[in-house]
């Protein structure tokens, strides 16, 4: 059924047995608002299903390049991220959390298109920043290896500025002390104020893990508890 359009119907008890909903040729199915009722989705090899058809037609060019349907395309993102959170629902409802995570992440990305095309800037860039840095919950690894990167550069800042001043530290010690400053616990020796550059790096350093640690919670929140 690829680029077939499902959208307002009412699929319940229906059987999906040998269902093809996407492929490379047609796209896929279009799935808005959709009554699944007891279908039991689980039938479907949701693999091939990378993106919805609702995204399609949202993404699409128009057909006419000198005309301009700005209010009916945000209709379509909106449409477009509401069949993806609606499948997503469906999805973990009957177990399949590994496929509703994948829905679930697109609506996400189509809902951050909808806020840069209603201007709402602010909340677009930290959209942005949110995806960047955790994939709103979807794609833990990258929380590792920002994690690992602000730890490793300021390490290295550490290491470049013990070259000028004294103390001059070895590379473990600049580690303990990027890892201890990350999450506001930096400590000195006697011997530095809080005026020298290993300080303001440091204080640097605190705000940036603040900020970091904030963003881990907000994105993991929205993810399992739906806040």
């Amino acid at each position: 059924m690829p680029n077939a359009d499902l959208r307002m119907t009412d699929l319940d008890h229906a059987t999906l047995d040998y269902v093809t909903f996407s492929d490379q040729v047609y796209g896929c199915t279009c799935f808005a608002d959709i009554k699944w009722g007891e279908v039991n989705l689980a039938l479907v090899d949701w693999g091939p299903v990378t993106r919805l058809g609702d995204e399609r037609v949202a993404r699409q060019e128009q057909e006419h390049p000198g005309t301009r349907f700005p209010t009916i395309r945000d209709d379509q993102y909106r449409e477009a991220v509401r069949a993806n959170r609606q499948l997503a629902v469906v999805l973990r409802a009957q177990g399949l959390n590994e496929e509703a995570d994948h829905f679930a992440y697109r609506a996400h990305m189509l809902q951050r298109v909808v806020l840069r095309r209603q201007r709402k800037f602010g909340r677009y860039l930290f959209s942005g920043f949110l995806d960047l840095l955790a994939g709103y919950g979807y794609r833990p690894l990258r929380s590792v290896i920002a994690y690992l990167l602000i730890i490793l550069s300021f390490t290295g800042l550490y290491l470049l500025n013990a070259h000028f001043v004294a103390p001059h530290l070895r590379w473990d010690e600049a580690l303990v002390l990027s890892v201890s400053s990350f999450h506001g616990r930096g400590f000195f020796t006697q011997d530095i104020t809080l005026g020298d550059t290993y300080a303001r790096l440091a204080a640097v350093e605190a705000v940036a893990g603040l900020l970091i640690e904030i963003s881990f919670i907000a994105t993991f929140t929205q993810r399992f508890f739906g806040k």
